[in-house]
């Protein structure tokens, strides 16, 4: 049988790749944006139309980029492309490098809201992008017609690393409780209230449908479970000694009637989304046993964004758009 060079005894072991500190000026930035686009799309072709180029061009880029990493960066498997081990932690790293880089040369003394063309990164869940986010894009829209609102499903990372996170983004939105040591704006509260699955019949549920006993006895779908990864309702209960059985996790408040329909579980949700989901035939929304304190949004943000001129318009639409959801407007 075969063996490889380093199988055979005294064999040289290959070397390791070592890296001194990297210096910035020589290193070729234009080629960032082509590694994100060949990292995220793992196609030469897809990623040439996605950059409006020649894919000779960017095949002599991802060339460069090879000989830059030492690492193959796409490995073919089959008929499609793969991320080599490295590329994949490159991908990891890219998106916020952009982001940093278009802060940084984005960054104005002024920002001319009509002008600009930055894109405001936010991190939150689907709920808030929902009855949060929604209004906020079109008061964006409105004054600053070419700027781009990106939201970002909130991940664990994110909240377990902040403040320090906070640096990649324009924004987290998350209720208090969660981390302390950072800049916020505090926006609205909400509360808890539960959905359950409507009867078969359609007749209307007896009143209270749930007590105190059904919520153990009953299994959950819940929004968000781990160490930090749970809401406030949720911990809530833990501390009243309640271990419920969960059934279902699902990142998507969104999706939390389609998990209860038709089944015997209960989920909490904020009471916000209430009437959205009351509008349902195949769940009905029913209060909670408990009494829960309200839950307090804030938007969170590093102190390294707190001068710079555009995300200062940034937080000046947050707090607008939030003092109309305060007041019904």
């Amino acid at each position: 049988m075969a063996t490889d060079a380093t199988d055979r005894p005294g064999a040289a072991a290959p070397p390791e790749r070592h890296r001194g500190p990297m210096q910035l000026g020589s290193v070729d930035l234009n080629l960032l944006v082509p590694l994100q686009a060949l990292l995220e799309e793992r196609s030469v072709s897809r990623a040439a139309d996605r950059m409006f180029m020649s894919q000779p061009a960017l095949s002599a880029a991802l060339a460069r980029l090879r000989r830059h990493f030492d690492d193959e960066l796409l490995v073919r498997s089959g008929n499609a492309y793969v991320l080599s081990p490295l590329g994949g932690e490159l991908l990891d790293e890219v998106h916020s490098a952009t982001s940093a880089l278009s802060r940084l040369f984005g960054a104005q003394g002024e920002f001319r809201p009509s002008e600009s063309h930055r894109e405001f990164r936010l991190v939150c869940s689907d709920y808030i992008a929902a009855v949060f986010g929604a209004p906020l894009a079109r008061a964006v829209a409105a004054a600053a017609p070419h700027t781009q609102l990106r939201f970002e499903h909130v991940q664990d990372q994110v909240v377990d690393t902040a403040p320090d996170s906070l640096r990649d983004i324009d924004g987290l939105v998350l209720p208090h409780g969660y981390f302390e040591h950072a800049e916020h704006l505090d926006l609205f509260t909400d509360t808890w209230t539960c959905i359950v699955a409507a009867p078969e019949d359609g007749a209307a549920p007896e009143s209270p449908v749930l007590t105190i006993d059904s919520l153990g006895a009953r299994p959950w779908a819940v929004t968000y479970s781990g160490r930090t990864a749970v809401t406030s309702a949720t911990r809530q209960l833990l501390t009243l000694g309640l271990s419920p059985r969960t059934e279902v996790v699902t990142r998507s408040f969104l999706t939390l009637p389609d998990m209860v329909a038709g089944t015997d579980r209960v989920a909490f949700v904020p009471g916000s989304l209430a009437s959205r989901f009351a509008r349902r035939a195949d769940v009905v929304v029913v209060e909670s046993p408990l009494e829960f304190p309200q839950i307090r949004h804030a938007f969170w943000w590093s102190a390294s964004h707190a001068e710079d001129a555009g995300h200062r318009w940034l937080r000046e639409q947050v707090a607008a758009v939030a003092a109309a959801l305060r007041t019904g407007g």
